[in-house]
């Protein structure tokens, strides 16, 4: 518990009126302002910055920027007292700032590592796979990162938060970035799959179709250009990689002889009995 300035820092504001009587006093997790007999409160973690101080020949001005009220300035204040006024502000307010982090630190954790995941991620990080993932970063920033002040929380927790906040601001580069890193490895990796599945190697178009797995992809293709060495190669992949097992795959052609050729060379090229079906 942040605790109450008992002695509250006392100043003064010269105005065309005259002269009018300022304190400021640390109380909780505010800051009590009193000036001509009325009291108002600025929030600690409002405050946009850590108290500026600036020495004059009437004394010290202390000045607070906040996001509810602006400037708020002391003026006339002793140096030592303003000084000692203005730590102990910015030490509540660094605790302020970390404490409400600490209290979503487990969801923080589990939003960070499924940004993190995009750098290399385990499966194609398809538009369905990245919504749910998205929702969690957008709400988390609007209900506290974006209201946290990075010189309160410090370069180390500024830094664990900031790619967070980033994919928040924009996933579209975040998604297409894990499209690509997944992409060039997964070609990688089943390399030797794609020279051998079908008699000849399948092209890098032909490859691309296999494992892109978006919610939903169209492949155009004229006659004769490897649409069912695609289809084929796809259905193996999908079940070696264990992205879907046989029967969550469905295969449909138009004619009869051409759903059995389907399912035999999947069968034949892969070891997988899927069958294909006509309409």
């Amino acid at each position: 518990m942040i605790r109450l300035q008992q002695r509250p820092l006392l100043g003064f504001l010269i105005d065309p009126f005259g002269m009018s009587a300022r304190a400021m006093a640390l109380d909780g997790d505010h800051i009590r302002i009193t000036r001509r007999g009325q009291v108002a409160t600025v929030s600690l973690q409002a405050l946009t910055r850590a108290p500026v101080l600036r020495k004059g020949m009437l004394g010290t001005a202390l000045t607070l920027k906040s996001q509810e009220h602006n400037n708020v300035t002391l003026k006339g204040a002793g140096h030592v007292a303003a000084r000692e006024f203005a730590e102990e502000v910015k030490e509540a307010w660094t605790r302020v700032n970390l404490a409400a982090l600490e209290k979503e630190a487990a969801r923080l954790d589990r939003v960070l590592a499924g940004v993190l995941r995009l750098a290399a991620p385990p499966h194609y990080p398809s538009a369905c796979k990245i919504a749910p993932l998205l929702d969690d970063a957008k709400a988390l920033d609007a209900s506290l990162l974006s209201k946290l002040n990075a010189e309160a929380i410090g370069p180390e927790v500024a830094a664990r938060i900031a790619p967070v906040r980033k994919f928040a601001a924009d996933p579209r580069s975040a998604r297409a970035n894990a499209i690509a890193a997944f992409v060039t490895a997964e070609l990688d990796r089943w390399k030797e799959f794609f020279d051998t599945i079908e008699s000849k190697p399948l092209t890098p178009e032909q490859r691309l179709s296999v494992v892109v797995d978006e919610d939903a992809t169209l492949v155009l293709a004229g006659a004769g250009s490897g649409k069912t060495s695609v289809i084929t190669a796809k259905a193996a992949y999908l079940v070696k990689a264990g992205i879907r097992q046989p029967e969550e795959i469905l295969l449909l052609a138009f004619a009869k002889n051409a759903a059995e050729e389907m399912s035999e060379r999947v069968e034949a090229r892969s070891g997988v009995p899927i069958v294909a079906r006509t309409f």
